[in-house]
């Protein structure tokens, strides 16, 4: 093997698994240092990764034996040809998103280079669940004027190719404090953490409040994805590399904010927008249908056309989490177990995988080699799920 050009060994090196190249580190220092080098590590992230080498992480959320006392459990999954759930690793119990209050806020953003952020608005994790490892954000050291307190309305995750970083956005609303029912004028705040220099810094910019719905945000082309009422309901992005807004209006028959929910997802490399019933809703203002848009030239309002019309649907569902392998659409189900609809054959199957009540997320992502870096000495440091 040391005969070989460095050139073919790379080569090699490429078209194995993540597994096998973590391991084969230790071959020799020449293989060490070639796996962990930059050159190596870019070359990797370029690969073209097959859809069946696509992975999912799920979050769900599960009562304890104290009523008030819920934990947060992530999952591993690949799927077979026959979509069965083939387990990765056993489930991890996520302490640092373990509370004493329901953790409904639960977030999964990204992926990012095969990085993921973990967060329930107050701790936030960013994890590589290729290689388990993960690092605990420091909070953010800004706090609110006296008088005044902030409602977290979401968290952002993304890579700033500009300068080579990887980004934490917290978008807050502002609020006065007065000894009465009525919060006062709202006011935002914007706070940007970069990874490579562990700092936090404020942005004076203001956004929109965010409408939030469960599984609705979403990374795709360096911006992270939201909705927003400006009007009629819109999705309201914002680029990492930027740090600006801007917003992208729907199709004109999903303005509705008093009928179905509406979530994103990605299918085909493309942004699409999902609409299903809302079960708080009475049914005389939900149909039992599920609609899926896909944007066809990103940016552009006027592309999104209708691909796919789910009716009637065949278990009541509660949120609609993923398209995984561009043909299994996951979902969450009133009685809070997962289920998948193929896109392709239209077939249901039912998992023996659940969560409290509208407390399942799911990310799909592939392997990756990306490191987290080390924060500062005074920061948690990289751990191992």
């Amino acid at each position: 093997m040391k005969k070989l050009p460095q050139d073919v060994v790379i080569f090699m090196l490429l078209k194995l698994p993540l597994k096998s190249l973590l391991r084969f580190k230790s071959v020799s220092k020449i293989w060490y240092t070639l796996i962990l080098s930059e050159t190596f590590f870019k070359l990797h992230l370029k690969c073209t990764t097959p859809k069946k080498d696509e992975f999912i992480l799920f979050i769900r959320t599960l009562r304890e034996d104290d009523p008030y006392k819920f934990t947060s459990i992530a999952s591993f999954f690949s799927v077979d040809d026959k979509n069965n759930l083939t387990t990765l690793f056993p489930d991890v119990d996520v302490t640092h998103l373990t509370s004493t209050s329901c953790t409904i806020f639960n977030e999964l953003i990204g992926p990012c280079h095969g990085l993921i952020t973990l967060t329930d608005s107050d701790i936030i994790i960013v994890l590589n669940p290729g290689t388990r490892k993960y690092v605990v954000i420091p909070e953010s050291p800004f706090d609110c004027p006296k008088g005044y307190y902030r409602y977290i309305e979401a968290v952002a995750f993304g890579f700033d190719s500009i300068i080579n970083d990887y980004k934490i956005i917290k978008l807050s609303d502002v609020y006065w404090d007065p000894p009465t029912d009525d919060r006062g004028p709202r006011g935002s705040r914007v706070e940007i953490y970069n990874l490579s220099i562990d700092s936090w810094r404020e942005h004076n910019i203001e956004f929109s409040s965010i409408y939030f719905t469960h599984c609705s945000e979403i990374y795709y082309k360096e911006a992270v994805h939201w909705f927003t009422i400006q009007h009629d309901l819109v999705i309201l992005c914002f680029d990492i590399s930027c740090e600006i807004f801007r917003t992208m209006e729907l199709p004109s028959v999903c303005s509705d904010l008093n009928g179905p929910r509406y979530g994103l997802a990605v299918l085909n490399d493309c942004l699409v927008l999902m609409s299903y019933p809302d079960s708080m809703c009475s049914i005389g203002h939900t149909e039992n249908v599920l609609n899926i848009w896909m944007m066809k030239e990103y940016g552009e309002s006027e592309s999104w056309i209708k691909i796919r019309t789910i009716s009637p649907l065949p278990i009541p569902i509660e949120s609609a989490l993923v398209i995984w392998k561009d043909h299994l659409l996951l979902l969450q189900t009133q009685t809070g177990y997962l289920i998948s609809y193929d896109l392709n054959s239209d077939e249901v199957k039912e998992y023996n995988l659940n969560g409290h009540h509208e407390s399942l997320r799911a990310i799909k992502y592939t392997e990756c080699l990306t490191a987290i870096p080390t924060l500062s000495e005074h920061s948690k440091q990289v751990q191992q799920l």
